[in-house]
């Protein structure tokens, strides 16, 4: 009988074989590799075959991209038991580490597979020896034999039993009707006596328990343990040979539970993110962390932090053994020049990264340069007390926006844009109160919850409520003898002005009128100029030109002058010399504005920098006091401050009233200024009020130190001067920012400084928000705020200071807000005094407080005002509950951790408890990050692990059932679609315009067109240019292309835009997994 040839090209191996086998009664198979997609091929016709394969060969070397299938392994000194175990365990990864059995055709395969196993219809074995023959032979039953003379057939060539072998690939086969039959049986019979057996009726026990029990099919497992496999594999903390701040420092630093958990999760965020955010809250130590990170990490460091910080990194570097230079925020140009070394990957430290989020800044773009190829640690107390531009510009700092290292998030760059336009919606609405208040609350709290969605794969939170909760870490803390304060909430001090009382009100009143149309109030002309334009067109095109939308210049004209008036309020509020010295600041720069005004015929809006007087001015451009103004060159004289911000707007554009109103600010101010300070100072009733409780709480404790803080500087300086002859008090603010300074504040404030170290000289200790970070006073256990504290997130970072975890001093710490009262016997002026409270703080806090109607009201309002602040500062985890559930289970019953670990990938169950949601859920794994999503109908939903932990979580007795017949559908939609990622980048009109320009540019530039596809590649593809360079493209000079780009180069080099290129270029998708699945109901 003639022979064919089958090349898988016009026929298909497994269409031949499949046509045979219904007229077989046993299928023998030779071949050099058997991977079970072979038997599914077939198996629709092999239920009722005898079925005997016997594999010749070791390990295929490369296996398939997608599908790792099993594979009999030999070496050369394996035993015949060691290679059957190869085989199982890899028949077991198959299956619950791929794709492959993930369908129902596949699953129908694999039990007639088992069930012929268990019957003794199939049997595997391996060859003695390496044998690459292939060999099938196929027994045609009695039916087709045709009496015994057509015994069977037989197909002999290249092809293996796998999917590819029989399908895919280019395989010459031929193929035997009778004439080789019997040979190719005998043959076969001979190799298979000889052969080790691998899986038969006799091992089925085997295989059942090292295969069967191990794969997910037809399980049902409880879905208590479907949830601890969840909870272990989220919290899941890989550890190594790390070194804790008590190995590093020789004992100086304790190992708190809490901490070396942070470190640990952000050596592993660092690894796979290339950066990391620390925000624990103000006290927990983010700078133990980050130094410890640093000694573990080894590389050379750069830490960018406050110039009133640099000594306390200073000693971390020291103490914690780490190779750092550290430069203050000003200086981060200096750390890049520094840092040109681009091959050496270094640390780059951020403290207070919060104060890096506006994109249009030199700082941030210099930072972003600086971070870029290297590791990178933001340490801030506000991760989410931010706008989401600000928070996506910390991130941008180590991630490519479109290309993120989050395997889990579709594309960065979108969802924050997302978040940004809702914000903004928000914002409008709630200016333009389209919707309640409760509903905006509402609206932010959400929007809060999905930027830690965004960002938790890259974030360390925990504040003082989790270290009491999680019980680990409360556990430690008590082991370690550490124990939590306790904070009184803030009481009101009232100072009592007596006969300052009616000139207090009156100017409050005259400052910050309650109606804002009164005409005999402070108007600030002289920091609002355009708001008098004859015509603010005809200065519209060079605003937008300079700053590139003109009604942000008018806009932040009437800012200006609503700050400035508000800060009066406050220097008012604050003491009487800081007052004086406002008025006199205030009254001269007025004066300016005239002096430019008639002598040069302009009026200047200067944006950076102090305006120069027009005498001043002159002289710096070389003139004479004596020419006509009609004879400057004011262009040239006015050249470098223009470089400066600074805008001209021509007397003649301006209506008479801007004159007018700036001589009655003048009038006003002098009135004022002569009224409080005619003889002096004088006498100060907050500052005697002050003395006098300083006296009472220190004679009724000696021990409990003092610190009295001030938002001024000068305010801080009149308090030392009029305190230091009656008390032992220091005084510390920015000017005082010194090494001999901070070490006096250590000494007589810190209670962790060693007790030989540790003085008593000081009692009180006088500060601006310059020491608010940084240090530890906790031998102080009352703060006074001065002034009243209009930011309650500037009380928390005081508080804060001595608030400390490392060492308990006082049980309790308390908070004093001082305020001006006022007494008075006329009846007349009886409503006057009650509400001069309430004025004082609608001025500085505006209408947001306009509810305060009394001082019952007030102090609530202080108290509820701070609590919310504390509340969202020392906010508690939401994953509390599953930390301390995990601890207790490892604690005490490990042995439902390893039954929960023993799960199977791809297990999947029916929950018959009720849930908030129904549908499938599924848990999914992409490299190291984790996934969640629902399945609901046709619409799938990515969740946060706050909700999804709470749709797993189960009782210990909730029975499981099986799934249900529309599972399947909707298990493959939401598995195909996991971790499916956005390629769209969201653009706004000043990306697209800047694209533009560049783009523009490419087709005629020969010297620069590689740079600029690659600029125009960083924008389009990867959405990483930080605004500030976007706004330098959208302004270049296109009347001189090439100069322009030379000097854009300076700013914007090339090396810079090639390591964000690469960057993105080497992050790669990683393997996928699927780990469990629920149907809900």
């Amino acid at each position: 009988m003639s022979s064919t040839f089958i090349t898988n090209q016009k026929a298909l191996l497994s269409d031949l074989i499949n046509n045979i086998l219904p007229n077989t009664k046993a299928m023998y198979a030779l071949v050099g590799y058997f991977y079970f997609s072979g038997f599914a091929e077939l198996y629709q016709n092999l239920g009722d075959k005898e079925v005997k394969i016997l594999v010749g060969m070791d390990a295929e070397k490369a296996l398939f991209n997608k599908v790792k299938e099993f594979e009999i392994i030999q070496e050369v000194h394996l035993s015949r038991g060691q290679i059957r175990q190869n085989y199982l365990q890899s028949l077991v990864q198959l299956f619950n580490d791929t794709d492959y059995f993930d369908s129902e055709e596949k699953q129908q395969a694999f039990r007639l597979f088992l069930s012929k196993i268990k019957d003794g219809s199939l049997e595997i074995r391996k060859t003695e020896q390496p044998n690459h023959a292939k060999l099938y032979i196929f027994e045609n039953n009695a039916g087709h034999s045709e009496g015994g003379s057509y015994p069977g057939s037989v197909i002999t060539g290249s092809s293996n039993l796998s999917l590819q072998g029989l399908t895919d690939r280019f395989e010459i086969n031929v193929i035997f009707r009778d004439e080789h039959y019997q040979e190719a049986k005998d043959l076969f019979d001979e190799l298979w006596k000889s052969a080790i057996d691998i899986v038969s009726i006799q091992n089925f026990n085997e295989f059942e328990s090292e295969v069967i029990e191990r794969i997910w099919l037809d399980k049902l497992p409880k879905p208590f343990l479907m949830y601890i496999r969840v909870l272990d594999e989220y919290f899941a903390i890989s550890k190594s040979n790390i070194r804790f701040p008590a190995e590093i420092t020789n004992n100086n630093y304790l190992n708190l539970r809490y901490q070396t958990d942070a470190i640990l999760s952000a050596l592993n965020i660092i690894e796979k993110h290339n950066g990391v955010i620390i925000a624990d809250v103000v006290g927990l130590g983010k700078s133990i962390i980050a130094s410890t990170i640093a000694h573990n990490m080894g590389l050379k460091t750069i830490i960018i932090a406050p110039p009133h910080l640099w000594d306390q990194w200073e000693d971390y570097r020291y103490s914690y053994e780490f190779n750092a230079q550290v430069y203050s925020t000003g200086a981060i140009d200096k750390a890049l020049e520094a840092s040109s070394d681009i091959l050496e990957p270094k640390l780059i430290i951020v403290d207070e990264a919060h104060k890096f989020r506006n994109e249009l800044t030199r700082d941030y773009a210099d930072l972003h340069k600086l971070c870029q190829g290297n590791k990178v640690i933001l340490l801030t107390a506000t991760p989410f007390n931010n706008r989401p531009q600000d928070i996506f510009s910390m991130v941008k700092l180590f991630q490519i926006p479109a290309k993120s290292t989050i395997q889990t998030i579709d594309n960065l760059s979108y969802q924050f844009r997302q978040l940004i336009v809702e914000y903004k919606d928000i914002i409008r609405s709630q200016r333009e109160k389209k919707e309640a208040p409760e509903e905006i609350k509402q609206r932010i709290q959400k929007l809060a919850k999905e930027i830690r969605y965004l960002i938790t794969p890259l974030l360390i939170r925990r504040s003082r409520l989790d270290l009491q909760e999680i019980e680990e870490y409360r556990t430690d803390l008590v082991t370690q003898h550490i124990e939590l304060n306790q904070i009184e909430p803030p009481h009101l001090l009232d100072y009592d002005l007596g006969k300052l009382t009616e000139l207090y009100c009156d100017t409050l009143e005259r400052i910050a009128p309650q109606n804002a149309q009164a005409q005999n109030g402070f108007i600030g002309a002289r920091y609002q100029p355009t708001k008098y334009l004859i015509d603010p067109a005809k200065y519209k095109n060079e605003w937008e030109e300079e700053y590139g939308d003109a009604n942000l210049v008018l806009q932040s004209q009437l800012n200006l002058a609503r700050f400035m008036r508000r800060l009066l309020v406050r220097r008012f509020e604050s003491s009487k010399y800081s007052f004086r010295s406002s008025l006199e600041s205030m009254i001269h720069s007025a004066k300016l504005i005239k002096e430019w005004y008639h002598g040069l015929g302009i009026v200047p809006i200067f944006r950076e920098g102090k305006l120069p007087d027009v005498e001043t001015l002159l002289l710096e451009g070389g003139l004479e006091d004596d020419r006509d103004v009609e004879d400057i060159d004011l262009d040239e004289v006015l050249s470098s401050y223009k470089q400066k911000g600074l805008l001209i707007i021509n007397k003649s554009d301006l209506t008479n009233e801007f004159i007018l109103d700036v001589d009655k600010d003048i009038a006003l101010l002098k009135e004022i200024h002569d009224l409080w300070f005619s003889e002096g100072i004088g006498w100060d009733p907050k500052a005697e009020e002050l003395k006098a409780r300083l006296k009472q709480w220190l004679h009724h404790d000696p021990q409990c130190k003092i610190v009295v803080f001030t938002e001024f500087s000068d305010t801080a300086k009149y308090l030392f001067d009029i305190l230091h002859e009656e008390f032992r008090v220091f005084k510390y603010s920015s000017s005082d920012a010194n090494g001999a300074n901070k070490r006096v504040i250590r000494e007589n404030f810190d209670a962790g400084l060693p007790v030989v170290k540790q003085m008593d000289k000081f009692d009180i200790l006088i500060a601006t928000d310059a020491i608010s970070e940084g240090f530890n006073l906790h031998r102080a256990g009352i703060i006074i705020n001065y002034d009243i504290p209009y930011n309650p997130t500037r009380v928390i970072q005081r508080v804060g200071r001595i608030n400390r975890i490392n060492k308990k001093v006082f049980d309790r710490l308390y908070i004093y807000n001082f305020f001006p009262t006022a007494t008075g016997e006329e009846e007349t002026r009886i409503k006057q005094i009650s509400t001069l409270k309430i004025d004082m703080i609608h001025a500085l806090l505006g209408e947001d407080t306009q509810v305060l109607t009394d001082e019952e009201h007030l102090e609530s309002f202080f108290i509820e005002q701070y609590q919310k602040e504390q509340a969202a500062q020392e906010e508690r985890s939401w994953d509390n509950e599953y930390r301390n559930l995990l601890y207790q289970l490892k604690a005490h019953q490990p042995d439902l951790i390893q039954q929960a670990r023993a799960l199977p990938h791809r297990s999947r169950v029916r929950r018959s408890a009720q849930k908030a949601q129904s549908g499938v859920i599924v848990f999914g794994r992409k490299g190291d990050d984790y996934k969640f999503k629902l399945g609901m109908d046709e619409d799938d939903v990515a969740l946060s692990a706050e909700v999804a932990l709470s749709l797993f979580a189960s009782g210990v007795g909730e029975k499981p059932s099986i799934v249900s017949p529309g599972f399947e559908k909707a298990y493959q939609r939401l598995k195909s679609a996991l971790f499916e990622r956005k390629t769209q980048v969201s653009s706004d009109k000043g990306k697209r315009e800047a694209l533009a320009v560049v783009e523009a540019l490419i087709p005629n530039s020969i010297k620069h067109k590689d740079y600029l596809r690659d600029i125009a590649l960083v924008i389009k593809t990867l959405d990483a240019l930080p605004d500030y360079f976007l706004k330098k493209l959208r302004n270049l000079d296109l009347r001189k292309p090439d100069q322009a780009l030379d000097e854009l180069k300076q700013e914007l080099p090339e090396s810079y835009l090639s390591i964000m290129i690469e960057t993105a270029r080497r992050i790669e998708d990683s393997d996928e997994a699927i780990i469990l699945a629920e149907e809900l109901i």
